[in-house]
């Protein structure tokens, strides 16, 4: 019998730390990141924040209440080795609610207009490596308590793929394009708008009907 509970906690678990590493990789200073500018770093920092938060969230929750009875007493006992890395990981207090007030709904709290810069949460590249390497640390515990029962969790997920052989017809795309501009630039017209909209039309690969 599958241990399922505990194959999808690892798994999620092992997701979130693969995304993780990827993304900070690409903003490294000690990687070559040259091609990612001041400008778009933040963007690499959200998504970061956004997995670690989903790595957390499963940590606190399903890892630790919803896997079966014969893993409490392991995962009771990492969580107890990794206290002292979640007790710095802790310091930062807003990460839950800069995920979702700023990445998932951004910008907004109940709606009112609120600024990132408020968030106590990693704020320079030093305090992301810090953070990033934390999670690490938390995640190297996991992986070699469950060493085993994550190659078996990857490969039972992997059974749960759906495969698909269904295709999307796009023949009508660019006309339905050439449609919605047609539309867009007649009710510009009609409001007196002195600008219209542009679309890109797509070279799409030619279907042999014969």
């Amino acid at each position: 019998m599958h241990s399922t509970k505990l194959y999808e906690s690892l798994f999620i678990l092992h997701k979130c730390q693969l995304n993780i590493d990827i993304l900070w990789k690409m903003i490294d200073p000690s990687e070559n990141s040259s091609n990612i500018t001041e400008q778009n770093i933040h963007l690499f920092v959200y998504h970061i924040n956004l997995e670690a938060v989903s790595f957390l969230e499963e940590y606190n929750g399903d890892f630790l209440k919803n896997i079966e009875v014969e893993y409490h007493n392991r995962v009771k006992e990492i969580r107890k080795i990794g206290a002292p890395i979640l007790k710095r990981i802790n310091k930062w207090k807003d990460l839950e609610k800069f995920r979702n007030n700023i990445i998932a709904h951004p910008w907004r709290n109940k709606g009112k207009f609120v600024m990132p810069g408020k968030y106590n949460i990693p704020s320079n590249l030093l305090e992301i490596a810090v953070f990033v390497n934390l999670l690490k640390y938390v995640w190297s515990m996991i992986r070699i308590e469950f060493l085993k029962e994550l190659n078996q969790a990857i490969k039972y997920i992997d059974t749960l793929k759906i495969q698909t052989t269904a295709t999307t017809d796009y023949s009508t795309l660019n006309e339905d394009h050439y449609n919605m501009v047609h539309e867009v630039n007649s009710l510009c017209k009609l409001l007196n708008k002195k600008y219209y909209l542009k679309v890109f039309l797509y070279d799409l690969p030619t279907t042999d009907k014969t």
